[in-house]
């Protein structure tokens, strides 16, 4: 029996929650978002509470905007608004039925293009157009065109993101972060912003990656090397790295690895919650050598006392008051 295009949207959406989903079946998914949310309003969620209550409530709102008016005789088909087909008045609504199944936050920000943004707090998964995996760190956030078989381009607009990318000789894979461009044909690789610092990092895990600042290129990143690129001195330097500190993260692991004090900085913000107060005119920012490694359940005073011992020799000392981190 041949099934009309809105009757195989409801068995995929099906199949999907059941986890069922082939690529092919994952692609065409993507397109009938891409398609929905190009007519649809922004919609934002405060935070999986909201995606929970109102997932159920909203996945019924887009199985009935799936019927499309009858034209037969009988015409016992559910009419919408005159001149407006069902399901383009529930785009938004369909996004946030996939919202809910994926646990990623889609926003709409303009005609052709989707951002993906993980909750504070949250590690997220999910498998792009073309079959190559994203894991979005805490706090992240990228962005993909509708037209992602064609463009397979992300751009990084804050956080931490590891890609698996989709080998595809035809199609090279771009990684946009501020003003570095990444490329890969098919490889596993992190890019991470350390906002208070204006440092961006980029580490292979496997393949060869290419990064390049407008017409510049910075260098070829092989397995286990990494560039930090600075952007207030535009200068950039290749180093050696351990995988872990690409995507130890996405298990669990707590990673730095030659680490500058901004860097520290940001982390026990991120990750702890936790307001720092730093003599600026004393200490660097952009200088020190911090390594460590842990579980992510560390509490924060074994934290301090690790990054006390490591800072020693920069007469660095951590002290944690309330909820404030003073750095003398």
């Amino acid at each position: 029996m041949h099934l009309n295009r809105e009757e195989q949207i409801r068995q995929l959406l099906e199949k999907y929650e059941q986890q069922a989903c082939t690529q092919e079946e994952i692609r065409q998914l993507h397109e009938w978002l891409n398609e929905l949310a190009g007519a649809g309003n922004p919609l934002e969620f405060t935070g999986a509470k909201d995606k929970e209550a109102l997932k159920n409530k909203l996945k019924r709102a887009v199985f009935s905007s799936l019927t499309v008016p009858d034209t037969s005789v009988s015409g016992k088909g559910i009419p919408g608004p005159k001149g407006i087909r069902p399901w383009i008045r529930y785009a938004s609504m369909a996004a946030a039925v996939l919202l809910g199944v994926w646990g990623v936050t889609w926003l709409i920000k303009a005609p052709g293009g989707i951002t993906l943004a993980s909750d504070p707090g949250k590690i997220e998964k999910m498998i792009l157009p073309d079959g190559s995996t994203v894991w979005l760190n805490d706090n992240s956030e990228v962005v993909y065109h509708s037209d992602f078989a064609h463009r397979r381009s992300l751009e990084l607009k804050k956080g931490e993101v590891f890609l698996e990318v989709k080998k595809d000789p035809s199609h090279p894979f771009t990684l946009q972060t501020h003003e570095l461009t990444t490329t890969v044909l098919g490889t596993s690789f992190s890019a991470k912003i350390i906002g208070s610092t204006g440092v961006i990092k980029v580490s292979v895990v496997t393949g060869k990656v290419s990064v390049s600042r407008q017409k510049d290129t910075l260098g070829f990143l092989l397995p286990n090397q990494r560039i930090k690129y600075d952007k207030r001195s535009g200068q950039s330097g290749i180093d050696s790295v351990l995988s872990g500190e690409a995507n130890g993260w996405i298990g669990g692991d707590l990673f730095l690895q030659n680490a500058s004090l901004g860097e520290v900085i940001q982390w026990l913000q991120d990750h702890f919650k936790v307001k720092i107060n730093i003599d600026n005119n004393k200490h660097r920012i952009n200088a020190g050598e911090y390594y460590l490694q842990a579980k992510s359940d560390i509490p924060l005073p074994e934290v301090l006392k690790i990054l006390n011992l490591l800072g020693t020799k920069d007469h660095v000392k951590f002290e944690l008051q309330h909820q404030t981190i003073i750095i003398q």
